[in-house]
């Protein structure tokens, strides 16, 4: 099965097939954090960095990004417009020339992936 199939059923992807470069991602990563803390769940009052649908983030040596993440639920009604989100936000990092994103819902996100004291925040436990 390609990765577009396993992306189309929601399989469990990974970035296993991107080579992070360190020295590229270090210089990158901090902006990149901080630009993920912009994109809200536009169900919830949090970030989609905060919330922990971040998985994983990856930077070539050409400068290209790739976020590995999830969405709250295999039915969220923002499942288009989050990854789009992502890349615009990402590519307003100067010097990332591209963002790609990947939605993988293994494992798939619980409330028990935010900090506890967000959680008490928003969930009241």
């Amino acid at each position: 099965m390609s990765t577009d199939q396993k992306q189309e059923a929601g399989l469990d992807l990974t970035l296993d097939d991107v080579q992070d470069h360190q020295p590229t991602r270090e210089t990158y990563i901090e902006g990149i954090e901080g630009k993920l803390k912009t994109v809200f769940d536009p169900e919830l009052p949090i970030d989609i960095y905060t919330l922990g649908l971040i998985y994983a983030i990856k930077v070539t040596e050409a400068g290209d990004c790739f976020v590995l993440h999830t969405l709250t639920s295999a039915f969220c009604p923002a499942a288009d417009q989050i990854p789009l989100d992502i890349r615009t936000a990402v590519e307003s990092v100067d010097g990332i020339k591209k963002c790609h994103t990947r939605i993988t819902m293994t494992p798939p996100w619980t409330h028990e992936t935010l900090d506890p004291q967000v959680r008490e925040l928003l969930f009241g436990y």
